[in-house]
């Protein structure tokens, strides 16, 4: 029987910035064995528990290369429940060269307790998280979109941004001042804005398709084409 554990760390100068979910196995830790480098944690159990073990297997990504983009290199396990039984089978880049097995109970403890430890949050990181876990998706949909990121801006950080994107064509972004709001006041200011039309939203707008030089057709009268 193995033994799991999971940190919120932060990403190493020399890959960038943010955090990364880091996975120790009998106290050793596998991302580093692996492809390098944890997977941020909006990749693992925000606003969804990834983690969470079935008795449907399914495939998550654990590792990424130490540039930060997960493809470049990557470790992926597959989780299982079996019983009282969790096991974990590592695809690509395997740590080590067999699957790893657990008690379930001490598994659901140790992954409900990550993702319920709010420690390691900076405030822009905790009004993400409730953002994911609370913006209408199906309202969005409804328009074609679908979110892609929320961060501050890196050019200003007291502007908070939005990103989605609009089918395969098209990245919106929307900024949020965070003057005198809390996490939680920004959060639910951002979801009421994105619960109405997009066509009220002062968005700006950017083509992923290089022949696309006209506004996307959801696009209000003020929105303008983002300067990246």
């Amino acid at each position: 029987m193995d033994a799991i554990r999971f940190e919120v760390a932060d990403v190493p100068d020399e890959s960038g910035s943010g955090f990364q979910v880091l996975v120790y196995v009998n106290d050793v830790e596998m991302t580093a064995v692996g492809a390098g480098l944890g997977m941020d944690p909006y990749d693992v159990f925000v606003p969804d528990n990834r983690l969470v073990a079935t008795s449907e297997a399914h495939t998550i990504p654990i590792a990424r290369c130490d540039c930060g983009v997960y493809g470049c290199g990557s470790t992926d396990v597959t989780i299982v429940r079996d019983g009282d039984l969790v096991h974990w089978d590592w695809l690509y880049e395997a740590p080590i060269n067999r699957g790893v097995t657990f008690a379930a109970a001490e598994y659901d403890s140790e992954v409900d307790r990550l993702a319920t430890n709010y420690d390691w949050e900076p405030p822009d990181r905790t009004a993400g998280r409730l953002i994911l876990r609370d913006l209408d998706r199906q309202a969005l949909l409804a328009h074609g979109l679908k979110p892609s990121w929320t961060a501050n801006d890196y050019r200003n950080s007291a502007v908070f941004r939005v990103a989605l994107q609009l089918d395969n064509s098209y990245q919106v972004f929307i900024n949020f001042p965070w003057t005198d709001h809390t996490p939680a006041e920004l959060a639910r200011a951002v979801c009421h804005t994105l619960e109405q039309r997009p066509q009220t939203w002062n968005a700006t707008w950017h083509a992923i398709q290089p022949s696309l030089t006209h506004p996307p057709n959801i696009a209000g009268r003020s929105w303008q084409q983002a300067k990246l």
